[in-house]
């Protein structure tokens, strides 16, 4: 009987699951998206219980679609989302939603952090650069100060791989790619901070994590009865340790060894690197400690928003095309792609800064926010999809320059994700940085991944370099043309001075903006008390009308 490898990779937008053999032969794929909830500006939140039902759901459709018998998948492997905070009371149930990686409420925890002197903050560029409202501890804080009711009743605080692995094997741990890159385990200063957390007001944080810490891949436990039965899967299945969806990708692309670079992209970009010895530098994160391959470092400087911006601007600016595709028009990306394919390097001057969700690296800025200049009367819709497009280019771009300054000398990249479902998005990556770009067979190199860590766990490899040797295959290599690439550099700089130039601005704007939506939301609450009470400008409905307006969604 042929023996199936399945990965499991919870993204942002939804919950992939994918059939692998053991030369990575891809032999069924099923998405289902997840909805993301935007509460106040700046946060981003999703059901937990909706990440299971999309799991469920993917999982028998694409056991459906490839007619396997469930006997036949001898390991499960999965990724998710890192720094995405989840908790559960002790049955395992989630007492709120789960608090998104891209969600930056955190920005003054974070920046409590970022006045203490300790190793923890290595990883944020040398110590040099702000601490990051994304990671997983300054959400705790946030949490424990914010909802301290949630946090009391809390059993489990838990980033969402770890949550992924409890809810199918019962069996609890930490999984060593989150505490590296995103709770500052740092393996050569003895593991977790633990006096950093005590000062920081979170060190029972420890008291809500699980003890066991396990590197990717390595062996979690085996599938419950409760999660075979309703994943529609044979109990007992061995399930390795997983991790950060972006590391998975790493591995699905065979970036497991200094010399390769990784580019992963999606609603976010990341860019990733192993190092055989330690690289610290402003502007980027890392090195961390084991948070691929023990006895290695992995450096990354990422993008917060990148085909999120893309997303943005079709729904809000091309509603049009995006109705048209759904009666059977062409992709709206395929218009857009087209009506833009003569405009030249730099957009016609419309330049765009890609920070609608902060700027996670190189400047660490949770106030950071997206800006378009440069438009005229004579610019049109395709100029600024243009823009966006070159905007997660350049910084890319910016983010090598960094990499370069710390000591890292990028040769090539390695991509995968949604830019290569666009032959004209990706060659501008090419052009934008000079590198050539490998692209690998299976464009989904998360799930991938996922599943070579299933094969790792059912035995079938030795470690994940033999997996990644076996089930990774490469389609194609994207050169840059010389001569765009010359006239690149002239905006890439113009990118780079622009957002230093009105930062003061976007950080006085962003922050009378909280407080205008703070007090919309008290007036709010105020007007909603007062009607409990019948007294909004004479009004006795009372109770009644309130608990219609709140079955209306009227809160």
């Amino acid at each position: 009987m042929t023996q199936v490898y399945m990965g499991i990779d919870l993204g942002t937008g939804g919950c992939r699951v994918g059939l692998f053999d053991d030369r990575g032969r891809p032999l069924a794929f099923h998405n289902t998206p997840v909805t993301a909830i935007h509460p106040h500006p700046s946060w981003v939140e999703q059901d937990v219980d909706e990440w299971w039902r999309a799991l469920v759901a993917s999982t028998r459709a694409a056991l459906a679609r490839s007619g396997i018998d469930p006997a036949q998948i001898a390991g499960i492997g999965f990724d998710a989302t890192s720094a995405t905070l989840v908790a559960l009371d002790g049955a395992g149930k989630p007492l709120r939603n789960a608090i998104m990686w891209a969600d930056v409420r955190a920005s003054e925890q974070a920046g409590r952090a970022s006045e203490i002197d300790h190793w923890a903050r290595l990883y944020n560029g040398e110590g040099k650069d702000p601490a990051s409202a994304e990671w997983f501890v300054f959400k705790a804080m946030w949490l424990k100060e914010n909802e301290p009711d949630v946090w009391a009743r809390s059993a489990w605080i838990l980033d969402a791989p770890d949550w992924m692995g409890l809810r199918l094997t019962g069996r609890p741990a930490v999984n060593l790619c989150s505490a590296s890159l995103k709770m500052y385990h740092n393996n050569d200063h003895g593991g977790f901070p633990v006096d950093f957390y005590e000062r920081l007001g979170v060190g029972d944080l420890m008291d809500k994590m699980p003890s066991q810490v396990n590197a990717m891949g390595e062996p979690l436990g085996t599938l419950s009865p409760e999660a075979a039965e309703e994943l529609g899967l044979v109990a007992g299945t061995p399930v390795a340790q997983g991790g950060i969806d972006a590391e998975a990708g790493m591995i699905g692309m065979n970036v497991l060894a200094p010399g390769r670079m990784a580019l992963i992209t999606g609603s976010s970009n990341c860019l990733l690197a192993q190092s055989a010895i330690p690289l610290y530098g402003a502007g980027m994160f890392g090195a961390h400690t084991a948070a691929l391959v023990r006895g290695q470092y992995t450096i990354e400087a990422s993008q917060a928003s990148t085909g999120s911006v893309i997303r943005w601007f079709l729904e809000n600016s091309a509603k049009d095309l995006v109705e048209a595709a759904k009666t059977g028009g062409p992709s709206p990306y395929e218009v857009l792609n087209e009506a833009s394919k003569d405009i030249p390097p730099g957009s016609d001057g419309v330049l765009v800064l890609e920070y609608f969700q902060g700027n996670r690296s190189p400047y660490t800025d949770a106030k950071a926010r997206g800006t378009i200049t440069g438009l005229t009367l004579s610019h049109r819709r395709e100029h600024i999809y243009h823009a966006i497009q070159e905007a997660t280019c350049y910084g890319l771009e910016l983010n090598l320059r960094t990499m370069r300054a710390a000591g890292y000398e990028p040769r090539a990249i390695t991509a995968c994700g949604g830019a290569l479902s666009s032959p004209e998005w990706l060659k501008m990556h090419a052009d934008v940085t000079g590198l050539e770009i490998t692209v690998t067979e299976i464009q989904d190199a998360p799930t991938l991944g996922s599943a070579m860590m299933g094969a790792l766990a059912a035995g079938r490899f030795a470690d994940l370099q033999e997996a990644a040797d076996a089930m990774v295959h490469y389609s194609a290599v994207i050169k840059p043309d010389p001569a765009r690439h010359e006239e690149y550099r002239y905006w890439v700089d113009e990118y780079a001075a622009l957002f230093p130039a009105i930062r003061d601005i976007q950080h006085r704007t962003a922050e009378r903006a909280e407080k205008s939506h703070k007090a919309g939301a008290e007036e709010q609450r105020d007007e909603a008390k007062a009607r409990i009470s019948g007294t909004v400008d004479g009004d006795t409905t009372g109770l009644a009308d309130f608990t219609t307006m709140l079955g209306d969604g009227g809160l």
